[in-house]
């Protein structure tokens, strides 16, 4: 694909010119306010949000008069609103879905599509937006805990703690707030005492077909939910708590405190994390005996099985000052993960005929099952000192990882590992993961060197000690950032960079069973196969800059350039073709885009984005000297998009890109074209009713020359294509019957495949099979229905469906519907 850079630029004008939106991405996450309840334990309540404007109170003023703009979160000439009012909200935790659905925001659209993981740790609860829609049972009450300006005084709003109806604001003598009866804070911000809420209720799941990926990250059981989340404040110090059980498996603490010369966070989350059980490819030996043309033989000792694992998290951090140009900090932080996973190994060792000759080996697959127990503990004090207007601040960061797993094992029946040829020998271990202690100590220092230039540096330097094999990885760095703001208008930051990394040799070696073995054959047993680890030298320099135009800002330009070198050590392998030395990285990378603010309510952008590679890493077989990678040579991005907000209860936001990347040298040859898009939209027709949803768009397209064929079979190298594909679209509602009763609803589809084809054969070989083993055609969908009803000024109910079909397309097995009811009472004290 060659760029068509006017095209690009002509679609930034038509952007700017039909008022194409975008301001939700980044207005929805200053929004989303709410403290997250259980980081990384769910992705998403499950339930939809109400979107930036969630008012209940049926006594707002039409939306197109002055007074409207006051609690709308969007006035369009307060651009500081959300920081100054809707931050101070003190918000109760939302209740999770025991869903791992995405946010359903839609700024979460275009991360769904772009972003995976294959980390134990799952995705995140969403926030409470602005106005607490995602509180089941709590949003009525959520006025006493209102801290927009002016809320309570509304003529005709209750207060909840006495049942007085409001007056008009006196700004002269009522705070803002404050019911003018019992003089309660109705923002929850009282000068003294206890505030608390709980929550009660019940899960009742239904499932149907497969439940590993429906109920990925939770029980599926019938299960309690409850929660209590409090706040205590006095004249010195202030401690917030939260406890909740969310099922049978996920439970979270979190705790702050807030003193004179003190500080103390504290937060614990335990869940669980279910794996899929995937049947080794082959011929499996439980059907009978393999034949000649049976390349691949596998056992799996667990069949039909699934697999699971407990991870619980701990993080506290705990400050204190013992002068007032002196501070002291400790962190701690650990990771339990213990269960189940299934450990696969593999060796070219099986014989398939009788008598067995070497030419009749083929591999053979052994699947089994290993209970782990890794345990991930960091410690961290520091020390941060002021002198003058200096900082210099010292911390030592130590790790250490221990595990208690199952030992497994396999023997071999070929290699001489035996006593005699194709003989059942040692039992050798595999699967096992080294314990190691790591310490790193880190200087910190930021100087002003004079009113426009502030210089800031790190240094560090650490070690990591393999407990298994007495090595040792050492590294060290350097990072200097020198910042001026001398220039009206511009800003500049120059930096560099230096990373050091060097690992040892073991000087012990593997010889016996069960661990390793000794053949005496030179360069396949230890230590002639051992290999130094690659160490490496990494350097990093540039120059970022940012323009506004003295005027109204109405247009800023940013642009920067930075070098990247990777040096490598002992980086030979010997090929069949001889020694190849991987050669140094170096990159070079330039990035600008202007930014325009059309209107008051139009703002537009255009990104470009470019990388220019040498030397990339490249992959080497060593059996046949073939090489390949897929590392680039170019990078180009462009990205043009737009924020659109012409009314203060309506907003959207558009982004278009296009990323080409290639790779044509004696190594590889390779084109790769990524297309991303995103389309968000929020709109709120009435006080009552806020309605939002988003679009999302992924291709990815790969033509590479690929080398195939191993040992006796021929090889040969043509040209496969792959494409994959990933869609999101989300739409949701929030609507307040009355103003004791809300109604939410939203919905949720995504679809993403992964595909290749292969080419006709130069070789006279069948690679028809080959794309059935890495196709992916997943579709998801959800629906999320909630109503909460305000029984009296304190207690409130709540009722919640979610909906969740997990269908895979290309794996039926895989596929998974669920339904999740939950009905429950929450108190307000």
């Amino acid at each position: 694909m060659t760029f068509n850079f006017k095209s690009l630029i002509g679609a930034w004008i038509v952007t700017t010119t039909l008022m194409l939106p975008a301001r939700m991405a980044c207005m929805a996450q200053e929004v989303d306010s709410g403290r997250t309840f259980v980081s990384d334990v769910r992705k998403g309540e499950g339930f939809p949000s109400a979107g930036p404007l969630d008012v209940v109170d049926s006594g707002l003023p039409a939306s197109n008069s002055d007074e409207y703009q006051r609690f709308t979160p969007f006035p369009v000439n307060s651009p500081n609103f959300i920081e100054d009012n809707v931050t101070t909200l003190r918000e109760l935790p939302p209740l999770p879905s025991l869903m791992q659905a995405p946010d359903p925001t839609p700024a979460a659209a275009l991360n769904a599509v772009e972003v995976s993981s294959a980390s134990e740790v799952p995705p995140q609860i969403s926030s409470v937006p602005a106005g607490g829609s995602s509180i089941p049972g709590v949003l009525p009450m959520l006025e006493e805990f209102d801290a927009r300006p002016g809320i309570f005084g509304i003529p005709g709003r209750r207060c909840l703690h006495c049942g007085a109806t409001s007056q008009p604001l006196d700004p002269d003598n009522n705070p803002v707030g404050m019911c003018q009866v019992c003089g309660h804070d109705v923002r929850g911000k009282p000068a003294f005492g206890l505030q608390s809420a709980f929550r009660l209720g019940w899960w009742a799941p239904s499932t149907r077909g497969n439940a590993v990926k429906i109920g990925e990250f939770q029980s599926l059981s019938a299960s309690p939910f409850w929660d209590l989340d409090s706040i205590s404040t006095s004249r010195s110090q202030t401690l917030d708590l939260s406890l909740s059980g969310l099922d049978n498996e996920a439970n979270s603490v979190r705790s702050f405190f807030y003193g004179s010369g003190l500080t103390a966070k504290f937060e614990y989350e335990k869940f669980w994390r279910q794996l899929d059980h995937i049947p080794p490819p082959g011929f499996d030996l439980d059907s009978g005996s393999p034949g000649p043309t049976d390349k691949v033989v596998s056992e799996d000792t667990n069949v039909g099985e699934d697999y699971a694992i407990r991870v619980q998290q701990l993080n506290t951090t705990i400050k204190g000052q013992i002068t007032p140009d002196l501070k002291w900090k400790l962190d701690l932080w650990g990771m339990r993960k213990s269960g189940e996973r299934q450990a696969n190994a593999m060796a070219h060792c099986f014989n398939i005929n009788t008598p067995p000759a070497g030419a009749d080996r083929t591999c053979h697959v052994l699947s089994q099952r290993q209970q782990i127990d890794w345990t991930t503990l960091e410690v961290t004090p520091g020390l941060e000192a002021r002198v003058g207007k200096s900082t210099v601040e010292y911390s030592r960061n130590m790790r250490t990882f221990g595990q208690n797993d199952q030992v497994v094992d396999r023997t071999y029946t070929a290699f001489n590992f035996s006593p005699a040829f194709d003989a059942q020998g040692d039992s050798f271990v595999y699967g096992w993961v080294p314990e190691s202690f790591t310490r790193t100590d880190r200087f910190k220092m930021n100087v002003p060197l004079n009113d426009v230039n502030q210089l800031y540096s790190h240094f560090y330097f650490g070690n990591t000690d393999n407990k298994f094999r007495e090595t040792h990885r050492q590294f060290n760095g350097l990072d200097i950032r020198l910042t001026n703001s001398k220039f009206q208008n511009i800003k500049l930051v120059a930096y560099s960079k230096l990373d050091k990394q060097r690992n040892d040799l073991p000087s012990t070696y593997l010889t016996a069973s069960p661990y390793g073995a000794n053949s005496g054959t030179i360069g396949t047993f230890e230590p002639s196969s051992l290999r130094h680890p690659i160490d490496y030298t990494g350097f990093r320099g540039g120059l970022k800059g940012n323009w506004q135009s003295p005027s109204r800002h109405w247009l800023s330009m940013t642009a920067g350039y930075e070098y990247f070198g990777l040096g490598r050590k002992f980086a030979q392998y010997n090929t069949l073709a001889g020694t190849f030395s991987q050669e140094d990285t170096q990159t070079h990378q330039i990035q600008f885009g202007p930014y325009v603010r059309v209107s008051p309510t139009l703002d537009t952008y255009i990104r470009y984005k470019g990388g220019f590679m040498f030397n990339p890493l490249i992959g080497v077989r060593e059996a046949d000297g073939q090489f390949n990678t897929n590392q680039p040579e170019r990078v180009h991005r462009v990205e043009v998009g737009g924020t659109w907000h012409p009314t203060s209860n309506f907003l959207a936001t558009t982004m278009f890109g296009i990323e080409n990347s290639w790779h044509d040298s004696q190594y590889a040859h390779f084109d790769e074209d990524k297309y991303p898009i995103l389309f968000t939209v929020w709109y709120a027709p009435t006080s009552r009713l806020s309605l939002s949803g988003g679009y999302a768009f992924l291709s990815n397209w790969i033509d590479q020359d690929i080398t195939i064929g191993f040992l006796n079979s021929p090889t040969e190298t043509s040209q496969w294509n792959y494409d994959g594909f990933s869609n999101l679209v989300n739409a949701n509602a929030n609507f307040s019957y009355t103003e004791r009763t809300q109604l939410q609803g939203g919905f949720e589809w995504s679809q993403g495949s992964n595909s290749f084809f292969t080419p006709a054969s130069t070789a006279g070989a069948n690679w028809s099979s080959l794309p059935t083993y890495s196709n992916v055609n997943v579709q998801t969908r959800r629906v999320n229905l909630g109503v909460d009803h305000q029984i009296r000024p304190n207690v409130g109910t709540y009722f919640r469906y979610s909906h969740f079909d997990y269908e895979d397309v290309s794996a039926p097995l895989n596929s998974g519907t669920l339904d999740l009811f939950l009905s429950g009472l929450s108190i307000v004290r």
